[in-house]
């Protein structure tokens, strides 16, 4: 069984979204120095995930009615790029993505504490928000991260919440305390996840080092399929203290195949990206509102445009 084998597994398991993938896809080739894409490199870079035409021609549009990418007209062609906010915010997911999730008690964190000031909805909502900062909940009131974090939001005042910077030990003596209440946090969903992605990617791990095991464009999947694969498993990771975890918990070693992977295949993925948007651009009409919702099967899984 070759890469291509292993990588159209990975397509048929994981499913990846279109919207998530082109996200990801203009994070990379900006990443590599290509900031604008012309809308015949962005076709050709999402085509050979098994995505038809008209499938990325409406996901984009609905993508620029978000907000989150930016379409210029120049004559009949279309030149795509991610808006600022969007940018900076894959970036900084990238940046915290490349964290491992190994915390430890013996290290000085930020932990933020809900004394009652607000109402559930309002600290719902902002717990949403720390929880994307990569905050862990070690108590219903008490979310925390190790202090080495320094991007995002630093003040809990910004929602209203009580700020501490402690020690490992001050949090650990905290969590315990009854005033804080207890949490059951969910190990199931997040090892099954870690366990998938492992299966799914190991087999193209052990091809790293093999001569011609990947073409370019073969390595500029696997790091978008790779990035888009651990993702998934870091959202779903509540991101606890190493002590509070099971000893065979899987996190690391999904990172270290991730980062093996998505460091492994860089220099053959960014070859293919400048080849393909720095080829001449091609004649392709201006992206038009779709008319109509449309589902467009590939090889047995059903993608929504």
């Amino acid at each position: 069984m070759n890469s291509e084998f292993y990588i159209d597994a990975v397509l048929r398991q994981a499913k990846p979204r279109l919207s998530t993938l082109l996200k990801l896809m203009f994070s990379e080739a900006q990443a590599f120095g290509q900031k604008t894409q012309w809308l015949g490199s962005v076709i050709a870079l999402l085509e050979p995930l098994g995505f038809q035409e008209r499938t990325i021609r409406t996901a984009l549009f609905r993508l620029a009615e978000s907000k989150l990418i930016k379409i210029e007209r120049h004559g009949r062609r279309s030149l795509c790029m991610l808006t600022p906010p969007t940018a900076a915010a894959i970036l900084s997911a990238r940046q915290r993505l490349n964290i491992p999730a190994a915390r430890s008690f013996g290290e000085d964190w930020t932990m933020l504490v809900h004394t009652g000031g607000f109402s559930a909805a309002r600290y719902a909502a902002a717990r949403k928000q720390l929880l994307d900062l990569d905050y862990c909940v070690l108590a219903p009131n008490v979310m925390a991260r190790p202090a080495s974090y320094t991007r995002g939001i630093q003040a809990g005042e910004d929602h209203g919440l009580a700020l501490f910077e402690v020690a490992g030990a001050q949090l650990a003596a905290a969590v315990r305390q009854p005033l804080f209440g207890k949490c059951d946090w969910d190990l199931e969903t997040p090892t099954e996840l870690y366990e998938q992605f492992q299966q799914r990617f190991m087999p193209l791990r052990q091809m790293l080092g093999q001569r011609g095991a990947f073409t370019d464009q073969q390595a500029y999947m696997v790091r978008l399929l790779v990035s888009h694969g651990y993702q998934q498993c870091r959202r779903s990771d509540p991101l606890l203290p190493h002590e509070l975890l099971p000893a065979d918990w899987p996190a690391m070693t999904s990172y270290q195949t991730y980062v093996a992977l998505y460091a492994g295949c860089a220099a053959q993925a960014r070859r293919h990206i400048l080849k393909i948007t720095e080829s001449p651009a091609l004649e392709q009409p201006v992206i038009a509102a779709p008319s109509s919702r449309q589902v467009v099967r590939r090889s047995s899984v059903y993608m929504t445009a």
